[in-house]
């Protein structure tokens, strides 16, 4: 091995030719369907917690709780704004990115600054479907990327080359 085949690389070969590409809404959706699965984690652990804290409050006359559907609604709609406003700001990556190779940035290709998280997050947990633009769009972005101007790219390297500034 001599010249530029003797460095060494995070990213698998076979992927380096994607790598800062655009992604495809196939991997978006797993990725998203990945981050549902923290979310529905993050809940439940969340609602033992609360059914813990009852309990040791008052165990004679402890009961689960059963919130409205509406509280459990705005909860979970919080819960995963902080969860994508923090990941996005902290990493550029959820876990389900970070499980599929993706990576969030804004048109400069930098990690999103935390005012620009959250209006992505709340974005696309206000308006999910806006992902599935990505599948008809030439360059493979969502209304919400389209909006404001962020893309999700490909980028299987554990560190972020390009820190916010």
């Amino acid at each position: 091995m001599t010249g530029d085949s003797a460095w060494l690389s995070s990213v698998p070969e076979e992927a380096r030719a994607h790598q800062g590409g655009r992604a495809g809404v196939v991997s978006r959706v797993l990725a998203a369907l990945i981050d549902l699965v923290v979310l529905f984690g993050m809940l439940g652990s969340g609602y033992l917690a609360l059914a813990g804290l009852l309990f040791v409050i008052d165990p004679v006359s402890f009961r689960f709780p059963a919130p409205p559907r509406g509280v459990v609604l705005a909860v979970a709609g919080v819960v995963l704004v902080g969860y994508l406003t923090e990941c996005w700001t902290v990493t550029g990556r959820t876990y389900g990115d970070r499980v599929l190779g993706l990576r969030v940035v804004d048109h400069r290709g930098r990690r999103l600054r935390h005012g620009m998280a959250l209006v992505r997050a709340v974005c696309c947990t206000v308006l999910p479907i806006g992902l599935l633009w990505a599948a008809v769009s030439a360059r493979r972005r969502s209304v919400q990327d389209l909006l404001l101007r962020t893309a999700v790219i490909y980028d299987w390297s554990p560190h972020t080359h390009h820190e916010p500034g």
